[in-house]
């Protein structure tokens, strides 16, 4: 009985959550990339540059942000997410030049964009940078 109503608060608060698909770099031209994903992009990028997570990106020092995409389904997010994971290097340079040809740090404008005053602003399925 209760079980309903759970999987209903769930599927709820499931819509309302965003994910968030991004893409690190550094200032070499032919540096490493790092793809990542999380529902709070601007704890995550904290955290990256804070040095917190010890992980690849740590230890190449990809502290710019070059790419993100958000989503608000849960499942074309995971869907999306795995096809950019098993794409080769050459794709992900595209999809990063096709929104940010000059290899900008999106970050300033990710934090202008998405600061705490939109959270009342309805939301879309996808949402891309840039």
């Amino acid at each position: 009985m209760s079980k309903n109503t759970d999987s209903s608060l769930n599927d709820t608060a499931r819509k309302q959550d965003k994910y968030w698909l991004y893409i690190l770099s550094n200032n070499k031209p032919n540096g490493p990339l790092y793809l990542g994903d999380t529902n709070c992009l601007a704890t995550r990028m904290d955290e990256h540059l804070q040095g917190l997570r010890r992980d690849y990106a740590h230890y190449h020092r990809l502290d710019r942000l070059v790419y993100f995409e958000v989503w608000t389904d849960h499942d074309k997010f995971v869907a999306r997410l795995r096809r950019v994971r098993n794409w080769p290097r050459d794709m992900r340079l595209l999809l990063i030049e096709s929104l940010n040809p000059d290899w900008d740090n999106l970050l300033p404008q990710f934090l202008n964009e998405y600061s705490v005053k939109r959270i009342g602003a309805p939301a879309k399925d996808q949402e891309k940078a840039a």
